[in-house]
């Protein structure tokens, strides 16, 4: 499946606030979409820094700020949308074959990053080039 920009898309957790502080709750049937294989953290990167810099071919991923506030930028190859992530009661949902950059705000930011499988380095799409040319013959062949 050839995924587009639109595909991208924000994800609302559900969120209990009272006296005693907030509890955010994200459930894989009503909030996360898919079944989590995977879960990871980025901390401790350095205010204006960059994370990411990939596509997958296969991999969904929830992207959750827990602390800070970070800048995500997705790519279908031929349109670009930015999304800020500030709040642990929404996430980001970027599906494979997207590209995306993560740009920290702080030093404090955490990102966590909820995943449908697990770590494979051959699911991944490192090289810009090769993402453009991936994406060429995605649409090519969707296209026939």
């Amino acid at each position: 499946m050839v995924h587009l920009i639109n595909d991208v898309r924000e994800v609302a957790f559900q969120s209990i606030d009272d006296a005693r502080g907030r509890l955010v709750v994200a459930e894989e049937q009503d909030h996360v979409g898919f079944p989590i294989r995977r879960m990871f953290s980025v901390s401790g990167v350095g205010p204006g820094e960059t994370r990411g810099g990939h596509a997958h071919h296969q991999l969904s991923q929830l992207l959750v700020c827990m602390a800070g506030r970070v800048e995500v930028v997705c790519d279908d190859g031929s349109t670009k949308r930015t999304d800020v992530l500030d709040d642990p009661a929404k996430g980001l949902l970027v599906p494979p074959t997207i590209w995306s950059e993560q740009t920290y705000a702080t030093a404090e930011t955490i990102l966590t990053v909820l995943c449908d499988a697990p770590y494979d380095e051959a699911d991944y799409v490192r090289d810009y080039p090769a993402f453009l040319e991936l994406r060429r013959n995605l649409n090519e062949s969707s296209e026939s």
